[in-house]
């Protein structure tokens, strides 16, 4: 095959593995903010845990252990599409090997693409959890007003 083809070829199959890099890299840009807005409020808490009356006390530190749990989700769920962007990234490597020695190594890139979609599902569950979580932290808050 000529190298024009063989390139085209290349960037053809490319394109699939960098879409995926594209759409993990938003849904990480997500979690980021996630995990941005519970170390803000996690410091506004620990701020207000040391000023408060002690009736306050037990909701704050109930507060606290939701955000510190939702931290270590978020941890995860990162690691999953941190995982999702490695794996999606060893494919273009992969494809180029394939397009310029003519070797099969479908049954690689095959378990390359499972494995970055595992990552990007494993993610979506953490994520689940989390927005669960962070409703039950409101559940406290509005306990304490009602």
């Amino acid at each position: 095959m000529e190298p024009a083809k063989m390139f085209i070829q290349f960037l053809q199959s490319s394109i699939t593995p960098v879409a995926l890099i594209s759409g993990v890299g938003l849904i990480l840009l997500s979690l980021t903010n996630r995990i941005g807005r519970t170390i803000d409020r996690t410091r506004k808490l620990l701020t207000e845990l040391r000023i408060t009356p002690k009736g306050r006390e037990d909701i704050i530190k109930s507060e606290l252990k939701i955000l510190h749990r939702r931290n270590r989700i978020l941890k995860a769920a990162m690691g999953g599409i941190a995982f999702s962007i490695l794996t999606s990234s060893l494919m273009i490597p992969v494809l180029l090997l394939m397009n310029i020695y003519q070797l099969d190594l479908r049954f690689l890139g095959s378990a390359l693409l499972i494995l970055s979609i595992s990552g990007i599902i494993l993610a979506a569950i953490y994520f689940f959890v989390d927005i669960v979580l962070s409703l039950k932290a409101i559940d406290f808050e509005m306990k304490e007003l009602i």
